[in-house]
Parts: C-alpha cells; structure tokens; sequence
C-alpha cells in the first residue's frame, strides 16, 4: 500500500475497528474532502493482508472509474462487477450495486463490505445485498449520515464514528475556505410541494426556470466567480439544458449532465480541462465525484434536504492550484435552510428528526446587513465585522440591496475574529505598536485609536500620549510609502 494516511484517518480507521469488535455493522462520517477513498482503500488492503476478502460498494458508473484508479494507484488488486465485466477471481471486488443485485448468486459472501455514500443504503438494492451478505462485516462512508428526508439509518448501522469538522479541514488546509453569497429569492417556492422529503423537481422547475432568475444567474456569476469552473445545481434535465443554453448564449461555454447523458465521461473531461467553464447537473454532482478544479457552485434548485445542500457545496471544498477559496452562490436560500457549510452539524444514527421543520424554523437564524458598507453577517455582534461600523441588532433575514448577492459571514467566525484581534492587540505593548496595528487594518484615525488604548491601559489622559502617536503615524506611514 502506497498511502500515507493523515493523524484524523488514522484515529478514524482505529475507532472504526474498535466499534466493529463490538457492533458487525459500523457508519463512519467523514466531511467531503476527508479522504474517505483513502480511508477505504486502506481497510481493505489491512484486509488482504489478514487473508480476508473484501467487496466495495458504490451507485454510480463515474465512481466505479474513480475508486478503481485510486486502486490500482495503491496496488491494490481487485476485480470490477459491472456490466461488461467478466467475473474474477481477486480477493478484493469494486461493485456497482446494480450489476452485484443481479449476480449475487455469483459471488460468495465477502468478509468486509465497505458501502460508499451510505445514506443511500435504505434503498431496497443495498437491503437485499445486505440481507444476502447478512454474516459480513459492514462499514459505511458518508459526510451526511440521514437520508435525504432527515431520518436516519439506525435500523441499518448499530455504532457511528465521527470524523473532523469542515472547519478543523479549513484550517488544517485539507480543504479550501469558502465565501458565501446570498441572493434575494425572485421565485416564489411557497407553493412547492414536497415530495419523499425534498421539493418537487417539477414545481422548482416552474418557478427556478424562468428567464429572469437564469439570467440573473449569469450576472452574478461574472460578477463574483467570472472565470471559475462552476457547477450549477438545477432542478429538471429540462431545467439545467435550459441554464446551459443560457450560459452558452451569453458566451460562456456551458454544458449540462444528467442522467440521461450518454458521453458523460467526454462531458466531465471538457469540464475538467476548462473547454467548458459551466456544468449544469441535475442530481449527478451531488455526491461522490471527485473534480478538485470546482471553483463556484451556483444553487438555482432550493433543496430541504441537508444531504443534498452539504454534498452540493462539497464538490467545491477541495483544494487546487486554480483557487484559495469556494464561491458559493446561493441564489434560492438554501444557506437560510440549512446553515452554512462549516457549521458544527451534530449527527446520529437517529438522523434529523426536524427536518421538516428546518424552513419554518429559517426565520429564527438572525441575519443583518451593516447600513454603510451591505456586508451581511449573522446577528449577536455589535459591530460590523468588515467596517467596524456600530450595528443594531435585529433578528431579521438579510436586507436585500437591488437584487445584488451579498456574502454572508457566520458569527462563530466574526467572533474568532475580534477574539484574534484582541490578542493581537493585547501583545502590542508600545504604542507605536498600537499605532500599526490601526493603520493595518485600515482605521480611520489609528493614531487617535492608538491613543485611547494606550491611555486607557496606562489610566491617563489620551491627550497626554495623542502628539506622540500622531508622530509614529507620520513615521511609519513614511516608511511604507518609502517601501
């Protein structure tokens, strides 16, 4: 085996395997981009070298193409079970779950099953597998583990481990950081229906499909992701045909996939190579595929599914050359729905009771808009975090500014923020030191600034220490210019 695995997929695989010397069925979470292909491959190939057999689980054709090259890359042999696929003999097999609920008969129970993108295992394919395979040993991987309705897979799983946060991925640089743009709602999905716990695809259509909000679409794409690979989440085939058409119009070269996509490995590769700056999907980019080079995704299909919105969002966290962050343009309220992408999600095997309550309950998530500058930021902080402007507070949704996207900071992070800048400031312990840091972070008067600090620290008056702070000013604003 030729992989090196991170200290959190270590910790991962160990608690994994401590859980399965009690529990013979084991749902292991683990965000997008937390390497959960390394992390299979790796418990396979430990399988192997204890003699046992293995079979890995997966729905898509483009996932069985992406698995098996991760395989063959850390010379793990295996046999394919897909259709035009003749049976072989290796210890290790890479199933489609189609073909495998047809040949069950053909293959013999292995004595690890790895099942890829778990939460879809409630499905009736993955139960007969499961029932016919009833003695083997189960782990699943997922970053969402519920279905796409909010309830969960305890009748499937007996113990979860959990991985690291989205955020702990942030930081360590595991995966790229993000900006979040939310859009006034142009359609109305009030009357949307619901089906099998998410929108209606045709009702989304009706109302995401006009004109108007495609074009719109198009605006802020150039407007905050121009020259981004971007992934946009429709609604129909109907719907993302349409966007593509419309993107292709307005000269950028768009293409759409979906299901019914006959040359969708040609269309992934014009994708992936930047021939087509736009990919239009209904569904099929949701979960699993692996292009690093996604540099906006763009929701014009409002989900009530945090399945869907979390595996959305993460096609585009993971790192590349071409990008030092995610842009996120949210222009059906999804975000208001569900949170934002790296909030701290507490999951279980009993999934998301509330989740059909989550819209009701998006009201309730204060937004506000600072009156000088429009930066959007979460409520709870009296300042804005982009100006420094004094706020009040409201619990309202965002204040929208003539239909333009406005990106959306959540409080936790504001909070880290002010929390770092009061370390900073606490270090400096001069007062020119003072008078820097002001005029790095831009402030109007940061001699004036400097000077009340200082003052206040020192219980004195600030006019006392104000002509000498004004002379680092002068200073060091010399230095720079000299620079």
């Amino acid at each position: 085996m030729m992989i090196e695995l991170r200290d959190y997929q270590h910790d991962l695989i160990s608690r994994t395997r401590q859980a399965l010397r009690v529990n013979r069925r084991v749902l292991m979470q683990a965000p997008t981009g937390a390497g959960k292909t390394a992390l299979a491959c790796t418990m396979i190939g430990n399988a192997v070298e204890r003699g046992l057999s293995a079979m890995f689980l997966v729905h898509q054709n483009e996932l069985l193409n992406q698995t098996s090259r991760a395989m063959w890359h850390n010379q793990l042999a295996h046999g394919m079970i897909r259709a035009g696929r003749q049976k072989t003999p290796h210890n290790v097999q890479l199933a489609s779950i189609m073909t495998l609920r047809n040949r069950l008969e053909q293959y013999q129970e292995p004595q690890l099953i790895i099942i890829d993108e778990a939460h879809r295992a409630v499905a009736n394919t993955y139960q007969l597998i499961l029932e016919r395979y009833n003695s083997a040993h189960v782990v699943g991987l997922t970053a969402t583990p519920q279905r796409t309705d909010g309830k969960g897979l305890d009748h499937i799983f007996q113990d979860i481990v959990h991985g690291p946060s989205i955020r702990f991925l942030i930081e360590q640089g595991y995966l790229c950081d993000y900006q979040l743009y939310g859009v006034p709602q142009k359609a109305d999905f009030s009357t949307v229906r619901t089906v099998a716990g998410d929108y209606s695809a045709g009702d989304v259509e009706r109302e995401a499909g006009k004109p108007q909000v495609v074009g719109d679409a198009i605006d802020h794409y150039l407007k905050f992701a121009y020259g981004r690979q971007c992934v946009v989440m429709c609604a129909t085939i109907h719907h993302a045909e349409s966007v593509a058409r419309a993107y292709s119009d307005a000269g950028i070269p768009a293409v759409a996939i979906h299901g019914k996509t006959k040359n969708r490995d040609e269309v992934l590769e014009q994708f992936r190579s930047g021939e087509k700056k736009i990919l239009t999907s209904v569904q099929l980019l949701v979960e699993g595929v692996d292009i690093p080079e996604i540099g906006a995704v763009q929701w014009l299909r409002p989900t009530k599914s945090v399945v869907v919105y979390m595996q959305g969002n993460g096609r585009g966290l993971r790192p590349h050359p071409s990008k030092d962050h995610l842009v996120i343009l949210d222009h059906v309220g999804n975000w208001q729905r569900h949170g934002l992408p790296c909030d701290n999600r507490e999951w279980s095997l009993e999934g998301d009771r509330r989740q059909g309550r989550r819209e009701a309950d998006a009201d309730a998530v204060g937004v506000q808009t600072c009156e000088k500058c429009f930066f959007a930021f979460r409520s709870g902080v009296h300042e804005c975090p982009h100006c420094g402007a004094e706020v009040e507070f409201k619990e309202r949704k965002i204040e929208q500014v003539d239909g333009e996207l406005e990106m959306v900071r959540k409080a936790a992070e504001v909070e880290r923020a002010k929390i770092e800048a009061r370390k900073e400031q606490g270090r400096a312990r001069e007062l020119r030191e003072l008078v820097e840091i002001g005029m790095r972070r831009k402030m109007r008067s940061p001699h004036g600034w400097a000077a009340n600090v200082f003052a206040a620290r020192k219980k004195i008056n600030a006019r006392a220490v104000f002509p000498l702070a004004m002379q680092h000013y002068r200073e060091l604003k010399a230095e720079a210019s000299n620079e």
